[in-house]
């Protein structure tokens, strides 16, 4: 709906996978219940947990527990204590699912998903937003000429140790060239500014969405697949918002900052399937189906993919700079393996055909799923 020189577009988000967007807290077993029976995960509410403690006398003891670091599980020192899981309710703010965290004997450490005021977990506009933005650079770089940009790009990264600080510097020179469109000008010498006020960006607005209720939120953890299918479980679990689970926002057009860049809503829906259709055809398509796949796909709107521990190549535009792989692989695995010299990645060219070679899976009542990935609907 148009007001003027805004156009207005409800969006709904549907979740096809585990979505993960961090608040930065990561939790140790001292810092939540898990319940093996319930196999549920209780979160303190920590003033009403010292009230509690207090009430009970156990204070001391809990400040105690709380040096040792042998004693590291909560639940074990409640029940030692007389505190049953008849008494969580009384201290704790809520609680979720455990999920695949159930069958791991010693997980300990919980990723928190991020939370509003009132404590109940939303979907940032600026998540979105930085979605669309990577989209819409992946598509700017097909039209001019781009050969300097890539040509300097190779170059930095074979001297990555070295000029780690000159290839972001091209990096950030790359995306000043696709999104500093709007031709505002220094009032002084007349020259177009190459500053954050010329960036088409600022004629896109995402609200964030309502709060989504606890009940939406599960633990799930990381798997890592190799492109022939095999699959190594890490100990990491993040609290995620669940398959089938649904926000709505708002997204806002500034339709006269826009035009001077010659964008409008289909070409950031146009954007959003060509980085869909990329990401597949570069990335996706080199790993191997499993049977225990979920059966998911984008039937109303654009497929994406949202959120934290989704993978380098959902956020980057190494592939889509280039016109062919033939470039583009061998760079993305020249910079992973210079950043992670552990896992490898130089030989992601030859054993593998693909680079990072792990695809990020998880899994969620039996199935597994790609991490992130979500349906954006335009209404």
């Amino acid at each position: 709906m148009k007001y003027g020189h805004l156009e207005r577009i409800e969006m709904t988000l549907r979740n096809l996978a585990p979505v993960f967007i961090g608040s930065g807290e990561s939790l140790t077993k001292k810092e939540y219940i898990f319940s093996p029976q319930k196999q549920l995960i209780y979160f303190l509410d920590f003033p009403k947990f010292i009230q509690f403690m207090k009430s009970r006398g156990l204070l001391a003891k809990f400040e105690r527990f709380l040096t040792q670091p042998r004693n590291n599980d909560l639940r074990v020192f409640l029940e030692e204590n007389g505190v049953g899981e008849k008494d969580y309710l009384t201290f704790s703010s809520y609680s979720i699912e455990a999920g695949e965290a159930a069958r791991i004997p010693n997980f300990r450490e919980v990723l928190t998903f991020l939370k509003g005021p009132d404590g109940l977990p939303y979907i940032p506009g600026s998540s979105l937003k930085g979605v669309i933005r990577t989209a819409l650079l992946a598509k700017l770089v097909k039209t001019g000429d781009w050969e300097r940009n890539r040509a300097e790009i190779e170059t930095e990264a074979n001297n990555y140790r070295s000029s780690r600080f000159y290839l972001t510097r091209e990096s950030n020179f790359l995306e000043q060239k696709a999104f500093y469109k709007l031709g505002i000008t220094n009032p002084r010498n007349q020259q177009v500014l190459r500053q954050p006020v010329n960036d088409l960006m600022r004629g896109i607005q995402i609200s964030d969405s309502a709060p989504l209720g606890w009940e939406s939120l599960t633990l799930v953890g990381k798997y890592d697949r190799k492109p022939k299918g095999d699959v190594k479980a890490l100990p990491i679990f993040r609290e995620c918002l669940i398959p089938g689970s649904e926000a709505n926002v708002v997204l806002t057009l500034e339709l006269p900052l826009l035009k001077k860049a010659g964008i409008d809503l289909d070409y950031i829906e146009d954007a959003l399937h060509s980085f869909a259709n990329e990401h597949y055809a570069n990335f996706e398509q080199y790993f191997q189906e499993q049977p225990e796949d979920a059966a998911i796909a984008a039937e109303d709107g654009v497929d994406l993919i949202l959120g934290g521990g989704a993978g380098y190549v959902s956020k980057t535009i190494n592939y889509n700079l280039f016109p062919n792989r033939t470039r583009s692989l061998p760079l993305v695995a020249k910079i992973l393996s210079k950043q992670f010299p552990k896992h490898k990645h130089h030989t992601d060219v030859g054993a593998y055909k693909v680079s990072p070679h792990t695809l990020k899976t998880t899994i969620y009542q039996g199935e597994a799923f790609q991490m992130g990935r979500c349906e954006l609907i335009f209404k």
